[in-house]
């Protein structure tokens, strides 16, 4: 059920409204000027970070340069208090606050001081910093009103000795740490807003009776009413009057809206929210559209708020007999369209007024005022809505009897006229299929199978070169400090196809002893990173594995360097004949381990594979066909590639689309394929595959991954960005395949 009924949106639980930065909406943040805002407004808190000056005075500014807030440059730590207070930390935001200077922690205290809480975000390690920011909230402030921003258990028990009265916010790097912060005393823990699709999050911190954080920036209504869904202790925002304003409206609107917990029993497939209607009232959730124009009799009559676009995944089931009020047709896209040409009227749908609303969305049509009409329709209990084109408003859901207070609404006139819906493709080639892996009574059974779908991957999906392919080194050995670098090409009929490099540390040069060894593949990067970036993660960070002692092969993707076909271009090339650049991918790959297990100074049986996003496809393939890999450590890239790929279209590469993968080598069947050795998964939430993706498909073959004999796979979630998470990979290697002997 994902509607949000009034009841599930309580603005009871948010007790604590944060301006963040100050009222950074309105004053430049982290001044005095913003501070005095935050207080002007009726915020109960207000957060600013604080950092030392080279004389050891504390001061208040979020980045660690100055170029972005003030008129001055380079580190800010790097210059006195008394060159600090001399830079223009106003202009930036507005001309009219050209005398704002930056603050010291002291001001700030002062002016704070029996008026609204301090959050402290601390910018700094160290004990003397520690000592400095202790000693001032005593001098200049109250403890006791003094919020400490905590950003490690350590830090958390330190501050709990020195300051006990004062509370402290858990600024959790990773979700991992919960418990670990909740069991050092912290009262609130804070969860960033792209965390919340896990719902296991809020629930561990409720277990753990800690309070909730949410970090907010906007203070609107699309915004806040998803946040209130959580039930937030505090929340913050740049804009805390707006937040402030979001929050009474709806405590004054409780009433209305309770009256759709009655009507509206149940609704699937998209998040609806209540809301009211009226003008400057937001539209949609994902978009920062408002109304303009309505008929005075839907003012504040409630309704649901929904994504744009999302639209026809909007089903509700009625309780009891009621009326909805929408706008279609907004726009001639086809978007606000029914589906076939059919019109509201069509589907049972009566006309209320023609040309009564008005949005910021479509506002416009040439240089004149544009409007949608308004239609409404009667469902009697038990009935459902659903069918309706992607874009449309709900402009109000009412009982009959508040209905026909409305002008233009005609009793027994309308209702929903039930028509075939039109086969969805994207609903099938989308939909939940149960894993393509038959019965098994015995691991051998298991193990004909594995080697019966590795012929298979190779028939189908990796391009078959007419003649053998010959390995050679090329230029000069580069010495790179800790390893040396050696260039090497792969050429069919005398004509190169792609490039690997062999990473080898220096300890291990001419040594006759076998050294574990790391496959790093590539993303959608160039050779160069390689070369020039000493962790560049397109590569995996394969310098930084080869400085720690391991021999390191990393493989260029053809398409990816200037001065030949791009990869769309090959895409395209080979679509015709069956196959796509990842057979191109497959292929190389495949002939690049071939060579390392060729190797003399190769340990056969200690070769790992990894790479992020494109290089994580090519690691998990890679174990999935080659039995001899150890282990592997996929990042970036894992869960169903049917639903991540094709239902997101456009978060990925059209390049994904790989032919013949669909359905035998979905990605878990290929991990499948892997065990019964061991398996990382890394996935982060700006990842083309997120992380609850990843859980929920490891969490489909965790048994049978164990079943057959391998242990239970493993996960990480780095923090939201698009990286290669170098550190949980290297701890996995270091287990599975072992550390270097040789390294000094």
């Amino acid at each position: 059920m994902a509607v949000a009924t009034a009841p599930a949106v309580q603005v009871s639980s948010v007790r604590q409204v944060v301006a963040h930065r100050g009222a950074s909406t309105e004053r430049p943040e982290c001044t005095l000027a913003a501070i005095q805002r935050s207080i002007d407004v009726g915020a109960t808190a207000v957060e600013i970070d604080i950092r030392t000056s080279k004389d050891g005075r504390l001061f208040v500014l979020h980045d660690e340069t100055l170029d972005r807030t003030t008129n001055g440059q380079g580190r800010a730590s790097e210059r006195t208090m008394a060159e600090l207070k001399k830079l223009d930390a106003g202009s930036w935001f507005d001309a009219k606050y050209k005398d704002e200077r930056i603050p010291t922690l002291r001001e700030s205290l002062e002016l704070c001081r029996g008026k609204i809480d301090l959050l402290l975000d601390l910018k700094e390690k160290g004990a003397t910093y520690v000592e400095t920011v202790v000693r001032e909230i005593r001098e200049y402030g109250n403890p006791k009103r003094t919020i400490i921003g905590v950003r490690s258990v350590a830090q958390a028990e330190q501050f709990r000795k020195l300051l006990p009265t004062s509370r402290q916010l858990g600024l959790i790097p990773v979700p991992q740490q919960i418990d670990a912060f909740a069991k050092a005393g912290v009262e609130t823990i804070r969860l960033w807003p792209n965390w919340l699709a896990d719902d296991s999050l809020v629930a561990q911190i409720r277990r753990h009776k800690v309070q909730l954080h949410l970090n907010g920036t906007t203070g609107k209504p699309p915004e806040v009413l998803m946040l209130l869904r959580h039930k937030p202790y505090s929340l913050s925002a740049d804009d805390p009057a707006t937040l402030i304003a979001t929050l009474d409206e709806w405590k004054r609107s409780q009433a209305t809206l309770s009256a759709l917990d009655d009507l509206v029993t149940s609704a699937s497939d998209a998040t609806m929210i209540p809301w009211v209607s009226r003008p400057g009232s937001s539209t949609f959730l994902n978009r920062d559209y408002e109304m303009v124009v309505l008929p005075q009799a839907l003012h504040d009559q409630p309704r649901y708020i929904f994504d744009g676009g999302s639209g026809d995944r909007i089903v509700m089931k009625f309780g009891k007999p009621a009326v909805v009020f929408a706008a279609f047709e907004y726009n001639d896209t086809g978007a606000w369209s029914f589906p076939a040409g059919r019109t509201p009227l069509d589907l049972g749908w009566r006309l209320l007024t023609q040309n009564g609303y008005r949005g910021t969305s479509n506002d416009n049509l040439g240089d004149k005022p544009h409007f949608a009409s308004i239609y409404y329709c009667e469902y009697d209990g038990g009935e459902q809505l659903s069918g309706l084109p992607a874009w449309w408003l709900c402009l109000a859901i009412v009982d009959p009897a508040s209905a026909a207070k409305i002008p233009g609404y005609r009793r027994g006139t309308s209702g929903p006229i039930a028509i075939s819906p039109t086969f969805s493709y994207e609903g099938w080639s989308t939909g939940e299929r149960p894993l393509d892996v038959p019965q098994f009574e015995s691991r051998k059974q298991w193990n004909a199978w594995q080697e019966s779908r590795r012929e298979s991957f190779v028939q189908r999906l990796v391009f078959p070169y007419d003649e053998k392919a010959v390995v050679a080194t090329e230029g000069n050995v580069v010495d790179r400090g800790k390893f040396v670098q050696q260039e090497l090409s792969v050429t069919v009929g005398g004509r190169r196809i792609f490039r690997f490099y062999r990473l080898a540390p220096k300890s291990a040069t001419g040594a006759t002893g076998k050294l574990p060894t790391i496959v790093c593949f590539m993303g959608h990067g160039k050779v160069q990173q390689l070369l020039t970036d000493r962790d560049s993660y397109q590569h995996a960070c394969a310098a930084q594995f080869a400085e720690r002692g391991y021999l390191v092969f990393a493989m260029e993707n053809v398409g990816m360097e200037p001065n030949g076909d791009t990869h769309h271009e090959l895409d395209r090339l080979l679509r015709l004949d069956g196959y796509c650049w990842y057979s191109l991918l497959f292929a190389h790959q495949q002939i690049l381990m071939r060579h390392i297990f060729s190797e003399n100074q190769v340990d056969p049986q200690r070769v790992g594979v990894t790479g992020v996003s494109t290089g994580g496809l090519l690691a998990l393939s890679a174990a999935a066909c080659e039995p001899r890999i150890t282990a592997a450590s996929v990042q970036g890239i894992f869960g169903s590639m049917r639903i991540s790929f094709i239902h997101d279209r456009d978060r990925h590469c059209r390049c994904g689309a790989i032919p013949g993968l669909l359905p035998l080598f979905d990605l878990p069947e290929l991990a499948l394929l892997v065990t019964p050795r061991p398996i990382h998964i890394s996935n982060a939430v700006n990842d083309g595959f997120g992380p609850l993706e990843a859980k929920r498909c490891l969490n489909r073959i965790a048994s049978l991954y164990q079943q057959a004999g391998g242990p239970r796979p493993e996960f990480s979630e780095p923090p939201g960005r698009h990286e290669f998470a170098f550190e949980p990979a290297l701890m996995f290697f270091q287990r599975t395949i072992g550390k270097p002997t040789n390294v000094h």
